[in-house]
């Protein structure tokens, strides 16, 4: 005996698990109906002998001996697997009169897969055919005519004829598609000769139709809604051998199967599919299922950009300020992926828009298509960021990172986004304080320094709940924080006590710029910091010189007040913080000065309507050093 063979008992066993799987296909329960499915799949063609072993017992059994029929999952699992063997029992399965519900839909898909021309001789199966084209639900009658199709003949040609003329409209158009296939078979067939030319033209023939696809496909073309959505779920799975017979498909005039072929290239992202979609979404609409593929072509689409497509924005901008809101937000998206900077402008009116679908559309746009030079968007930006009621939070975030892509260099306009941002430093959402902090970094320079309130507002963020703009704060603090300062080096301690690697150095990086004793004192404690990274950062920030500042106090004032400086005990001598444009106030000494800025901007914030005469500044006022 052959040890690699399975023994007797064996090949039984395995033939009693695959009739009980075969079984559970009756049972009441869906979840046990789909377990036996999935074991009688995983078997292939082992698994057809107990389909038949099930279906001939429906046949000798009473009718309706079962809470839930399995012809129709068994005639599906049959048609699939191919084996012809299956033929005899399902035409018995129709002439004892053993079908319910809509098992004969299943049964006649299954015989149009299974028969062929040796069938068209076969009586059993010409009258089972014949039975089920005279049925009274549209479905078997369709798959009706593709069995009749199947078999090829002039009998079967003719019977397909007829039901080219039924009332229903999908088996009219089930039936003329069969037609329309037995003519090109039988134009094939009428050549003279068959050449190796000819059999290459076949293949390309039924790869053109969608080869072994091809069910998958003509389901997208199904009234039922479940049925195409399952199409489209498993054309996305196959992946990208599916897409050329998807672009295929939305080229072709049937407006149901485009929908599911668009809704399919939008998740598998295809950039070839780019140009399809376009035209698809850019046609004349004038039925309801035409109307639905323009927005769904163009979301589609929008998927597909790769953002180096030439040419496109002309044709997306009209569908920008359609009257469908759908549309609309659609072509938004599509805007903002194109690197034809023509849309850009679009997109920022449509956050002043009413309608909150559409604007969260532009929202995402902006986020995504915004750049650098795009300078002519800050002003529509910040009058977007001002508007009334205020944006909601998504907006507000996406207005904030485009604001912060824009190098803007022109003062007035860096004066007016410091004005409308600076208030996105304490925002309800972390996206919106990160992305204000991170443009407001970019906004002062050594010699345009940040007010000393913004920068003890960011400050507070080294406390923040999130990671990102604890991160953020840390950084704008490298760069502009006054040495000397009070109370920071004991707020930059404080969250370097979070033990976050990436915060620490930034703040230790802090600290150094804070320059005097006690920032000295928190970064030698650093050194024995637990992680190594930091600790080496600590110890070689301790070899710099020595501090050079004392720390001083900001408390802000009226303008039209005075104060004196009162200077707070220091071994070392006291030196002014740098920055020439802060007002300047006398301490002690003739030579020991402080400034400061306020950082308090003029303007009203709640009207920008006139931006051309909005002089908005940043009032500038003097503060004194306390101990």
């Amino acid at each position: 005996m052959d040890p690699s063979q399975p023994d007797g008992d064996a090949l039984n066993a395995r033939r009693d698990a695959l009739r009980a799987a075969a079984w559970q296909l009756s049972s009441p329960i869906r979840a046990e109906r789909d377990a036996g499915e999935s074991v009688l799949v995983a078997a292939r063609d082992a698994a057809v002998p107990a389909l038949v072993f099930v279906l001939d017992a429906v046949v000798r059994g009473p009718p309706r001996a079962h809470a839930h029929s399995p012809v129709a999952r068994a005639a599906l699992l049959l048609g699939a697997l191919g084996d012809r063997g299956a033929i005899p029992v399902l035409c018995r399965v129709v002439r004892e009169g053993r079908l319910s519900g809509d098992d004969g839909a299943f049964v006649a898909r299954a015989l149009a897969e299974l028969c062929d021309g040796r069938d068209a001789f076969d009586d059993l199966v010409r009258a089972t055919l014949e039975a089920l084209a005279s049925s009274p639900d549209m479905f078997t009658r369709a798959y009706a005519a593709e069995g009749f199709g199947a078999l090829g003949d002039a009998r079967s040609k003719a019977r397909v004829v007829a039901l080219s003329q039924d009332g229903a409209p999908w088996v009219r158009e089930r039936a003329a598609a069969v037609l329309q296939r037995l003519a090109d078979a039988s134009a094939r067939m009428s050549a003279e000769a068959t050449s190796l030319v000819d059999f290459a033209a076949l293949v390309q023939d039924a790869e053109r139709a969608g080869g072994v696809l091809k069910p998958l496909l003509d389901d997208l073309r199904d009234e039922r809604r479940a049925v195409r959505d399952a199409a489209v779920t498993e054309l996305v799975r196959v992946g990208k051998p599916a897409v050329p017979a998807l672009i295929n498909l939305i080229n072709q005039p049937n407006v149901r199967a485009r929908i599911g072929a668009a809704t399919a290239l939008g998740r598998l992202q295809p950039p070839e599919a780019a140009g399809p979609l376009l035209i698809a979404a850019a046609a004349p609409a004038s039925t309801a299922e035409e109307r639905e593929l323009r927005p769904i072509a163009l979301r589609a689409l929008a998927n597909c950009l790769t953002g180096t497509e030439e040419g496109l924005a002309a044709s997306i901008l009209p569908m920008a300020r359609d009257a469908d809101r759908f549309t609309r937000a659609a072509a938004l998206l599509c805007l903002g992926r194109l690197a034809d900077r023509r849309g850009m402008k679009a997109v920022v009116a449509a956050v002043l828009e009413s309608d909150p679908f559409v604007v969260e559309s532009a929202a995402v746009a902006l986020s995504e298509g915004v750049r650098e030079d795009d300078v002519e968007l800050t002003r529509p930006l910040l009058v977007a960021l001002a508007k009334r009621p205020p944006p909601k939070a998504a907006v507000k975030e996406a207005i904030l990172i485009a604001l912060s892509r824009i190098a803007i260099e022109d003062p007035a306009l860096r004066v007016r986004a410091r004005h409308r941002v600076r208030k996105d430093i304490n925002a309800t959402t972390a996206s919106a304080r990160k992305a204000a902090i991170v443009l407001l970094e970019r906004m002062y320079g050594p010699d345009d320094e940040a007010p000393l309130s913004t920068i003890d507002d960011v400050a507070d963020r080294l406390a923040d709940d999130h990671p990102d703009v604890r991160i953020v704060a840390a950084s704008f603090l490298v760069r502009h924080l006054p040495p000397g300062m009070t109370g920071y080096a004991e707020r930059l301690g404080a969250a370097m006590r979070r033990r976050e690697r990436t915060l620490s150095l930034v703040c230790l990086d802090a600290l150094q710029r804070h320059d005097t004793i006690e920032a000295r004192a928190v970064v030698h404690a650093a050194i024995l910091d637990a992680d190594a990274v930091v600790s080496a950062r600590a110890i070689e920030i301790k070899a710099t010189p020595v501090p050079t500042r004392r720390e001083w106090a900001f408390v802000p004032r009226p303008a039209s007040s005075t104060s004196t400086p009162t200077p707070a005990p220091s071994l070392l001598p006291r030196t002014a913080p740098e920055g020439s444009r802060r007002v300047s106030v006398a301490g002690d000494d003739d030579d020991d000065v402080v400034s400061a800025k306020d950082g308090v901007e003029a303007g009203n914030d709640d009207n920008d309507d006139n931006d051309d005469n909005d002089d908005e500044t940043e009032k500038e006022s003097s503060g004194s050093p306390s101990p």
